[in-house]
């Protein structure tokens, strides 16, 4: 699954003439149980539409139709929908975790349908622990199922030959006799083991965050141990918990699902409101911020959109320009799809809005 950082480097690597290509490719679908799938007659017949005649794109169309058709003989459907972008020398696909409607360009990329996968399916991280396990999962708010990823179970000291007694072995030869009792050392073992438990789930929250792109983490499990996890994080990642909630350690995926998605939306909902009205607030303050499309255009043309703020619904899918996220991108930025109240918001205000590097 490909994130914002991987769309924005495709971008800079496409041009003006890019076919775009979106297809869904269902096996479930019954247009695609023919003999010859629906998706793979609409892409053969838009290749033969697309016959670009003008002496600057005619080179750049063989190549790029001469791979399509390539990647089609040996293509086997694996996901429900399929992005595919070409231009003169490359080619790349993109799986989509549902089906999409077939649909084709030529020009420059059309990345908007993307924008909306990413946003119906952002990742989350979900860790369950306890004082003697962790369980990881990532999920994501269109999708009813998880990934799981990992689980640690450290093994556990040998009590019996560290804790028996007034002493302890220092691990320099020799012996160092304690006024506690062996309970006292067996429950300071115990608290030890449990502490690097703490910081092992700690490191690896950190890889899955740094590896998978990932901006938001619940923990579960127990409470005392979920907290005792976030003391072990570095402050950045801290601030990256959405919450701790009373998960059981072994709940099974859909009980996890069920926790986890009505607070990730309500969370999604709660950040998009805050973005729109800052960014209202820069705007009427003669700050960083801009409304409407003749602000917003005047902004993106000097490249001070640091993100750009779109209302995201079935409705606005067409209507969106498809230059405006390219643009962004040209200058640094990034996009945002806002849903429910903070959209009815942005509609109100202009119906779109960027918040800038610097004021206008």
């Amino acid at each position: 699954m490909i994130d914002l950082a991987g769309i924005k480097e495709m971008v800079a690597q496409t041009d003006e003439h890019t076919l775009t290509l979106y297809l869904n490719v269902d096996n479930a679908t019954r247009e695609n149980q023919a003999e010859t799938p629906a998706w793979h007659t609409f892409a053969k017949n838009k290749l033969k539409e697309f016959d670009p005649s003008a002496e600057k794109t005619s080179d750049a169309w063989g190549d790029i139709q001469a791979r399509v058709e390539d990647f089609f003989e040996q293509y086997q459907p694996s996901s429900k929908g399929l992005a595919l972008f070409a231009w003169q020398g490359s080619l790349q696909t993109i799986e989509l975790p549902f089906g999409v409607e077939n649909q084709a360009s030529f020009g420059s990329p059309q990345i908007a349908p993307l924008l909306w996968v990413l946003d119906e399916y952002e990742p989350y991280l979900i860790v369950l622990v306890d004082q003697e396990k962790a369980r990881f999962f990532v999920a994501q708010l269109g999708s009813v199922g998880f990934r799981e990823g990992l689980e640690v179970d450290l093994e556990g000291y040998d009590f019996v030959e560290h804790t028996t007694g007034a002493s302890v072995t220092t691990g320099q030869g020799g012996g160092a006799v304690h006024g506690g009792s062996g309970h006292d050392d067996h429950d300071a073992t115990l608290d030890e083991h449990r502490a690097r438990l703490y910081r092992q789930v700690a490191t690896e929250i950190e890889q899955y965050v740094n590896q998978r792109h990932i901006r938001r983490t619940f923990l579960g499990g127990s409470e005392q141990s979920a907290h005792a996890v976030v003391n072990f994080l570095p402050q950045k990642l801290q601030d990256a918990i959405v919450g701790v909630l009373p998960i059981p350690l072994r709940s099974s995926m859909q009980e996890i699902f069920d926790h986890v998605q009505p607070k990730a939306i309500e969370y999604e909902r709660s950040e998009e409101m805050q973005i729109v009205q800052q960014v209202i607030d820069f705007a009427k303050a003669n700050g960083r911020g801009a409304l409407g499309m003749k602000q917003v255009n005047d902004a993106l043309t000097m490249q001070r959109v640091e993100l750009l703020i779109l209302p995201y619904s079935e409705a606005d899918e067409e209507g969106v320009r498809p230059d405006l996220p390219l643009r962004a991108f040209a200058s640094g930025g990034s996009v945002e799809l806002v849903h429910g109240e903070a959209a009815a918001l942005l509609k109100s205000e202009g119906g779109i809005a960027a918040r800038l590097y610097y004021a206008l």
